[in-house]
């Protein structure tokens, strides 16, 4: 029985152009927010797409119009990253599932238009609902990918369990600025410090001291997504005793 620590891979061999997958406004910044940057210092191009606008991330109702300041701290936050290709496309925040077809359907026309190298979306073990159905779109219009684009699944609610690692010492102080944009999410939860946390863990089985924070990634091409999402939900769903009697599939 052989180790099976996460790989920490060069980044010098992801190829442009990048295409960035986001259920909402944030959730890019928190699974690869130093990876996004790196990117941009490398001079790729880099398109993040939201899927909604977080419009129910405001649980206080401080906002008179919430919608509006989600983008701002989003464009705000990319801006950081060195990112301003930034899409919305205005499906309902909390209820992707009930879109998926038609997240599906934009999904593959951005695939065709853009011709992705290297594709960050969500691994399918996430949380959130809206979440779990952006990666279940991906994975549905993944045939529209070329055969060898990167696909790197990130983790927002959950640790990509086997993933990859990426090093991104050099840029977790970016993201922190990045993350700071957010003050109508971190008014009622301030998860910089978390998000900190969890980057400096990733390597806690890496023996170089100089390495100290990484984001971690299921590192896939996309022949491989559909059958990676039945095996990782059906884990994942006996691990919670969760028979998904309700769930939507793509």
């Amino acid at each position: 029985m052989n180790h099976l620590f996460p790989p920490l891979l060069p980044k010098e061999a992801l190829r442009p152009p990048v295409l960035v997958l986001a259920a909402h406004p944030d959730d890019e910044v928190i699974g690869a927010g130093g990876m996004l940057a790196w990117h941009r210092a490398q001079g790729h191009p880099v398109t993040v797409v939201h899927l909604t606008d977080g419009a129910l991330g405001d649980p206080s109702g401080r906002e008179a119009d919430i919608r509006a300041v989600r983008r701002r701290e989003g464009r705000e936050a990319l801006a950081v990253l060195g990112i301003d290709d930034v899409r919305s496309l205005d499906f309902p925040d909390g209820s992707l599932p009930e879109h998926l077809d038609g997240v599906a359907a934009a999904l593959r026309g951005l695939f065709r238009e853009i011709a992705p190298q290297t594709l960050y979306s969500f691994f399918f073990t996430e949380a959130h609902r809206d979440h779990r159905a952006l990666a279940a779109a991906t994975a549905a219009a993944a045939h529209e990918l070329a055969d060898d684009c990167r696909c790197l699944l990130y983790g927002v609610n959950q640790v990509v369990c086997g993933g990859t690692m990426f090093e991104m010492g050099a840029f977790v102080e970016q993201k922190q600025r990045a993350l700071s944009a957010f003050q109508s999410q971190i008014a009622d939860n301030d998860w910089r410090g978390k998000i900190r946390g969890r980057d400096h863990a990733a390597t806690v089985n890496v023996e170089d001291l100089a390495i100290q924070h990484a984001e971690l990634f299921a590192d896939l091409r996309p022949a491989e997504l559909p059958e990676v999402r039945r095996l990782a939900e059906r884990l994942f769903r006996r691990l919670l005793r969760d028979d998904g009697a309700q769930e939507t599939e793509a």
